[in-house]
């Protein structure tokens, strides 16, 4: 039920990105904090990141970062997937805001889900 809270609250925010990040390594709760300083670092026209780390499927050992970001201008997959030292493998603009805010929360509440928002 929290996730839906969430999701609503995330829905109030204009959010021009999704995107999906990843690493070979086992990442924790300072590696994925690192990855959203490289992304204020390098763009500095990001002023909001909204970000949830949640466990595959398929190995629960592996996890993958779902975001959503707010930019002021328009960032282009290549640029911002040069610009950073983690795997981009997702990357797409923001067409429906309450669909993917109900995306990326589907899992907060639940034990071992890392999650923030960031102002830059």
């Amino acid at each position: 039920m929290v996730n839906h809270h969430y999701a609503k609250w995330l829905n109030s925010y204009q959010w021009d990105y999704f995107a999906t990040f990843r690493s070979p390594y086992k990442t924790n709760y300072m590696t994925v904090r690192n990855w959203m300083k490289q992304i204020s670092a390098k763009h500095p026209y990001v002023y909001k990141v909204f970000y949830v780390t949640e466990w595959d499927k398929g190995d629960p050992r592996n996890s993958h970062t779902h975001s959503l970001i707010a930019s002021n201008k328009d960032i282009a997959y290549i640029d911002f997937n040069d610009s950073v030292s983690f795997a981009v493998g997702d990357w797409q603009s923001v067409y429906d805001n309450q669909k993917i805010t109900s995306y990326v929360t589907k899992f907060i509440g639940r034990k071992n889900i890392n999650y923030d928002l960031i102002d830059f």
